[in-house]
């Protein structure tokens, strides 16, 4: 016989996660918004359902606590993410029937991205195309901004790299944005090499 009280209990993160993240989260046994101090953003990102975005809000959530995620121990490895072999076939797939304002800038992005280094994979995560190398993730695009293309930068070594185009103050993620095609002219030599020194810097 079920009662009142046998309802799970609920959590205290921000409503506006969305529910694949927030059911990640729950099913992994997190249910308060304290219990993230005690993991690294890069673990989180390991689970299903957990995106950038989500990740962005957390940070937020926990910061405005006065409290922050767990800190990677220096020299401490990650668990490589990416897909091992590049899913051309899906992110072409996937673009043929994007709807989206800045379709041919999407195209124009990734395709700099693949042309920085071969052995870059690309494959369709958190519903966009989605680029690592070595099983590191690089970069994915955030195709719910409609106005402007937006790219994350979600990897540990990141922060390392200093550049104007890079925006952001997070543990290991920077934000990069192009408006038009002549934004991503313009940028486009130091975009690729941002990505060269992310490639160099994940080859050690």
């Amino acid at each position: 016989m079920t009662t009142r009280n046998s309802q799970p209990p609920t959590s205290d993160f921000p409503r506006k996660i969305g529910n694949p993240a927030r059911n990640a989260l729950e099913h992994a046994g997190y249910l308060r918004l304290k219990q993230l101090t005690k993991v690294t953003e890069a673990e989180l990102a390991q689970l299903h359902g957990m995106g950038p975005k989500a990740l962005g809000i957390l940070h937020e959530a926990l910061k405005a606590s006065g409290w922050s995620f767990k800190q990677a121990k220096a020299g401490e490895k990650f668990r490589k993410m990416g897909s091992p072999v590049s899913r051309t076939d899906k992110v072409d797939e996937f673009l043929r029937e994007l709807s989206h304002p800045l379709k041919a800038e999407v195209e124009a992005v990734r395709s700099i991205i693949k042309g920085v280094s071969k052995d870059i994979n690309e494959e369709v995560k958190w519903k966009a195309p989605s680029f690592n190398y070595k099983g590191e993730y690089l970069v994915t695009f955030n195709l719910r901004d409609t106005k402007r293309i937006h790219l994350v930068f979600h990897n540990p070594m990141i922060p390392k790299i200093k550049s104007q185009m890079l925006e952001g103050d997070y543990v290991d993620r920077r934000m990069t944005y192009f408006s038009d095609m002549q934004d991503i002219k313009a940028k486009k030599a130091e975009f690729q090499q941002i990505l060269k020194q992310l490639v160099k810097l994940n080859s050690k």
